[in-house]
């Protein structure tokens, strides 16, 4: 039943993925507003990285297997009679490109904050912050080069996973994950540790611009002013409870299953596809929260008559 779901899942999400991906890109590319322009190449960024994690997952169709010591990793997908080696690069690679595309949505929600706080300032925590961010995802990209070198590669390990295939049919074993090992052990780290340090933080720097824009907005009785700032309120909440919603309740039963070793088949299948549901959000959330974004595609369904841009002093006033 759960395979049956899955295989029609994955297809759906990549279709509705890929358009917003595109039509964001393009919209970054031709009609970002000025403030925006530090945060192009993130967001452009982003929009990578989540592509790449929505293929690979469509693509191999995982099933982890935690109850198991240690924990196997069975492929379903398009690809999986290829070499296993390949697809468990291939599957490290969807985890470096899920944690980065997790901090990249949290490092443009603090830009965002930063610009707003920062307006006629030039601020260098931001740079700091930045560099903090960068680094879980290099010891997680290091590790698993390390680990697909010293293991996956050797004579023994393929072996093993050859004859462990031999008499599989819907399904292949691509890889093993041990938290045994210190490599294992980093990588496990800097992926959980992100889920539950940075749902706090983002709640905690949506406070601070709301309670920013609330100062702003008592000194203004602009009905579309105000329209617009809720409008990217609405939009920065969205993506502060989009890793508390997708991530936070998933991680918590991994916990459970690999300290409990209870078989479930919940877990197994579907926290591939939980991963990718900030893929399948983040993009429409950004094209809604932004204006210029949110105009340009009112324009083209003839919502919204096109005008001259109009300067605007404020940059919330851009979102």
């Amino acid at each position: 039943m759960h395979r049956e779901i899955l295989s029609i899942l994955f297809p759906t999400l990549f279709c509705i993925v890929l358009p917003s991906q595109v039509l964001l890109m393009y919209m970054i590319q031709y009609y970002s507003p000025n403030f925006l322009n530090n945060l192009k190449s993130i967001l452009r960024c982003n929009c990578v990285m989540q592509f790449i994690t929505l293929f690979i997952a469509c693509s191999l169709q995982t099933r982890q297997v935690s109850n198991l010591t240690p924990i196997e990793i069975w492929c379903y997908g398009y690809v999986k009679h290829f070499d296993p080696t390949i697809l468990y690069s291939f599957y490290f690679l969807s985890q470096s490109t899920t944690l980065a595309s997790v901090l990249l949505i949290f490092l443009t929600i603090y830009l965002k904050f930063d610009a707003v706080r920062n307006m006629n300032k030039s601020s260098n925590q931001k740079y700091i912050v930045t560099f903090i961010l960068i680094i879980p995802v290099v010891v997680v990209t290091g590790a698993e080069i390390f680990l697909i070198i010293t293991k996956s590669l050797t004579s023994e390990y393929q072996e093993k996973l050859f004859k462990i295939n031999l008499n599989a049919t819907d399904h292949s074993v691509i890889g093993f994950i041990s938290l045994q090992t210190i490599p294992s052990q980093a990588i496990f780290l800097c992926i959980i540790g992100p889920v539950f340090i940075l749902p706090p933080i983002g709640l905690l720097i949506r406070r601070k611009f709301v309670n920013f824009v609330s100062a702003t907005l008592e000194r203004t009785t602009s009905t579309n002013r105000k329209q617009q700032n809720q409008s990217f309120i609405n939009g920065l909440t969205i993506q502060v409870f989009l890793p508390i919603i997708c991530y936070l309740p998933m991680f918590i039963y991994l916990f459970i299953v690999i300290e409990t070793k209870v078989e479930s088949l919940f877990e197994q299948y579907f926290i591939g596809v939980f991963s990718t549901f900030p893929s399948l959000l983040d993009s429409y959330i950004t094209l809604y929260s932004v204006k210029t974004y949110r105009k340009q595609i009112k324009i083209a369904f003839k919502l919204e008559k096109a005008e001259q841009p109009i300067q605007v002093a404020a940059i919330a006033s851009q979102m």
